[in-house]
C-alpha cells in the first residue's frame, strides 16, 4: 500500500514537476521563505496521510530534513551576502561626492552602520541612508 496525498494539497508545485525536474512556471523564483513554508506543508501533509503500517523510510525522511536544512542555510547565506554587498558598496563611496534626494551635495567622509544598515557620513556633518542618494560623482 502506498501513501496517497490529496490533490488539493499544495507543495512546491511550481518548482518541481512530476518527473522531478525543474518546472518553472513563472518568470521569477519564489522567495526562500515561501519555499520553506511549502516544504514544511508538504512534509506535514506527507506524515499526516502516510500508511501507519508502512511508514516512510527513515533514510528518505532524513534526506528530506537535510534538504530543508540546506534550504534554510542558503537563505541565511543569501541574506548575509546582500548585507555584505551593501556594506562594501557604502565603503567604496568614501571620498566621492554625492547628491541627496533633498538636492544637497557633499563629500562622503565615512560610513556608519546601525541595525545592519549602512549610512553615509557627509562632510557637512549629516548622515544619510544609501537610499537617499540620487547621484554619485568622483569630483565636484
Amino acid at each position: 500500500m502506498s501513501t496517497t496525498i490529496p490533490s488539493n494539497t499544495t507543495g512546491l508545485t511550481g518548482i518541481v514537476n512530476q518527473s522531478g525536474s525543474s518546472g518553472q512556471t513563472g518568470s521569477t523564483m519564489p522567495s526562500a521563505s515561501a519555499l520553506q513554508n511549502e516544504f514544511m506543508q508538504l512534509l506535514t501533509t506527507q506524515l499526516q496521510y502516510q500508511d501507519p503500517l508502512q511508514p516512510v523510510d527513515g533514510t528518505q525522511f532524513t534526506s528530506q530534513l537535510a534538504q530543508f536544512s540546506q534550504l534554510e542555510q542558503l537563505s541565511n547565506l543569501n541574506t548575509s551576502m546582500g548585507s555584505l554587498s551593501s556594506n562594501v558598496m557604502a565603503s567604496n563611496m568614501i571620498g566621492k561626492y554625492v547628491t541627496t534626494s533633498g538636492g544637497d551635495t557633499a563629500q562622503v567622509e565615512g560610513v556608519s552602520f546601525q541595525n545592519n544598515q549602512a549610512s553615509l557620513v557627509l562632510s557637512d556633518n549629516t548622515t544619510v541612508s544609501m537610499s537617499d542618494i540620487t547621484e554619485i560623482k568622483n569630483s565636484q
